[in-house]
């Protein structure tokens, strides 16, 4: 199962329409982790938390100059994040304490990958 937390590509303008509190990421939305760690997060230890950095080039142009092979260098850093406790069978919709938890261990995640987007932008991809 793959789940794209920010539901669509990164601009510069959707990022400004967000106002997202991240310097490198669109705001995330915990709604489809949440559902799928209630419907499965009996059978799940961790989840695997993929991030990819693009540092020679535009977010913006990016599907445009992979068609054509322009992209020099992919960086993609891996990582096993556990399954919060006590998950499955809960409701996203109806239950507000599991939302919250949700969103907090959603924007955890995403707090942290942010400060490894940019330590990899700032020392040039190393």
């Amino acid at each position: 199962m793959i789940n794209f937390v920010e539901g669509t590509r990164f601009s510069a303008s959707k990022h400004l329409s967000q106002n997202s509190p991240f310097q490198n990421l669109l705001r995330p939305r915990a709604g489809g982790v949440a559902f799928v760690l209630a419907a499965m997060g009996d059978c799940l230890s961790g989840i695997l938390d993929v991030t990819i950095v693009y540092p020679d080039n535009a977010p913006e142009a990016l599907i445009w100059q992979l068609l054509q092979g322009k992209i020099p260098r992919i960086i993609v850093r891996v990582r096993l994040v556990p399954v919060p406790e006590d998950v499955a069978g809960k409701d996203y919709l109806t239950d507000s304490d599991f939302r919250e938890r949700m969103q907090n261990w959603v924007n955890r995640i995403w707090q942290d990958k942010d400060l490894l987007i940019s330590r990899i932008l700032s020392v040039g991809g190393a």
